[in-house]
């Protein structure tokens, strides 16, 4: 029986960073959802029913401050503050607008890669072409496959639980690649069912493509083919592209956001200390001291000693009273500010405001080190679905055109201002000779002024349509002579 559900070790190695970022991702309630994997028992060798209700209170007061969150969200707004630049060929210009076939679009999956990203520092794009009924190995005839059209599938880090590359002809290659997906199983209520796991296997065997699916706990796989072109030629590489923060190598990059993550929780920690200080200290507790019997004072004071009561008290002659509070600690707060320095310099700070009188120059230096690993996560997602999309066209044309596909993602997280005298500047380049009129559009793309998502040729056929520009006539005419 092939051991279909095997998981890499290396995977094992970085769930645990995996799990730490996306809950802090998530948020308040993931972060308490662990418990103790995250905010330990104050006194762990106390397993009394007094001891847990007193930490279900510390977790509960305490407060989770979702900087990790937030700095993704900032670095994601980041990247899309502008659109991608996409040209597609007629063939497979549908992925612009239902990449997945489930309606997403080009750029909404690739803002779903950028953020896996960040989470967990890689991923993957899988292109596929829907199932048939025909002989394996055997492409559909186009009445067979009418309607049916070529999609990019993106692969989270946890589905991606085992992989291996070998060096064939002096070239590392991607041979094998498995991922762990869930699969819905009806139930005799139209509205409930249950969930199952099931394993997609795809392998290089002999040079040709090979895909298979298991079913949890079945010995034969449910689908097992090898897919072929348009032309109806076999696969001679798996069409799955990894991505990373580092680079598009099978190898597990690290997370950009686990650092902050990690001073995120040891934060939260500090703040269940100060919340449980706080809630203790600022209780007042009552001291008084009295000359009469207990049974003088039951009977002056039927109901006790309140604090807060309207009513006045009998203590005798000598009695007195007096309201003590504990003062706060500052050593908590003072790391829980020590945290969010760090936090800061460790990436938050692309969400932070910045004061008034800061300059562009200024704030591009501050966010230098961010704007570097950001750069590279958005270029390496870039390439990554221009891969998948050659495969796209392998499957939908049988000739992909490397030349005519554009995918690139907003690598310019500032605004690149530019005056009237740097645009003349570049006029009077191109007039030279030493630039090209593609090579202004793209600064003028970049500075916001020309919308991203227009293409050269969208601005030439603007520009045909249009009628000539009217000038004023300076020289004489008859009637002046």
């Amino acid at each position: 029986m092939a051991n279909y559900s095997y998981i890499k070790p290396e995977y094992l190695e970085a769930k645990q960073s995996w799990d730490l970022v996306k809950d802090c991702v998530t948020g308040s309630r993931a972060v308490k959802a662990r418990e103790t994997v995250y905010l330990p028992i104050p006194d762990p060798t106390n397993s009394s029913e007094e001891n847990k209700a007193r930490y279900r209170a510390l977790l509960n007061r305490a407060m989770f401050l979702n900087v990790t969150g937030r700095t993704r969200q900032g670095l994601i707004g980041a990247v899309f503050r502008k659109s991608a630049e996409i040209d597609l060929p007629t063939d497979i210009e549908y992925v612009q607008t239902n990449a997945s076939g489930d309606g997403v679009s080009l750029e909404q999956l690739s803002k779903s890669a950028i953020g896996e990203c960040l989470d967990t520092g890689r991923g993957g794009f899988f292109v596929d072409y829907p199932n048939t009924d025909t002989e394996s190995g055997v492409r559909p005839t186009k009445a067979q496959s009418a309607g049916n059209n070529a999609h990019i599938h993106h692969y989270a880090s946890e589905q991606i639980i085992n992989w291996r590359e070998d060096v064939i002809n002096g070239v590392k290659r991607l041979t094998m690649v498995v991922f762990a997906e869930l699969y819905h199983v009806a139930d005799s209520d139209e509205f409930t069912f249950e969930t199952k796991m099931q394993y997609r296997a795809l392998t290089l065997e002999n040079g040709v493509y090979r895909h298979r699916v298991w079913r949890e706990s079945e010995d034969s796989p449910i689908l097992d083919t090898k897919p072929t072109d348009y032309n109806g030629k076999t696969f001679d590489h798996i069409p799955f592209y990894f991505y990373g923060s580092e680079n598009n190598d099978a190898c597990i990059d690290k997370s950009p956001l686990e650092d902050l993550a990690e001073v995120n929780i040891l934060h939260y920690g500090n703040s269940a200390t100060v919340e449980e200080s706080g809630f203790i200290s600022s209780q007042p507790t009552l001291f008084f001291t009295t000359d009469i019997s207990q049974e003088e004072f039951v009977k002056w004071n039927p109901n006790g000693v309140q604090i807060g009561a309207t009513s006045g008290y009998s203590l005798g002659k000598t009695g007195t009273v007096t309201m003590v509070q504990a003062s706060e600690g500052n050593l908590s707060r003072t790391l829980m500010q020590d945290k969010e320095n760090q936090m800061l310099m460790i990436g938050a700070r692309i969400v932070q405001q910045s004061g008034q009188n800061e300059t562009a120059e200024a704030a591009r230096i501050r966010y230098s080190s961010d704007n570097s690993v950001l750069g590279t996560i958005a270029g390496n997602v870039s390439e990554a679905i221009k891969s998948a999309l050659f495969d796209v066209q392998l499957y939908m044309s049988g000739t992909p055109t490397p030349d005519v596909i554009v995918f690139w993602l907003n690598q310019e997280f500032f605004d690149e201002a530019m005056d009237a005298q740097m645009i003349l500047a570049q006029v009077q380049l191109w007039q030279q000779g030493i630039i090209a009129k593609s090579d202004i559009r793209t600064n003028l793309r970049q500075a916001a002024i020309i919308d991203a998502d227009r293409t050269d040729d969208d601005i030439d056929e603007e520009r045909e349509a249009e009628p000539p520009v009217s000038g004023v006539t300076t020289g004489t005419t008859e009637e002046d002579e």
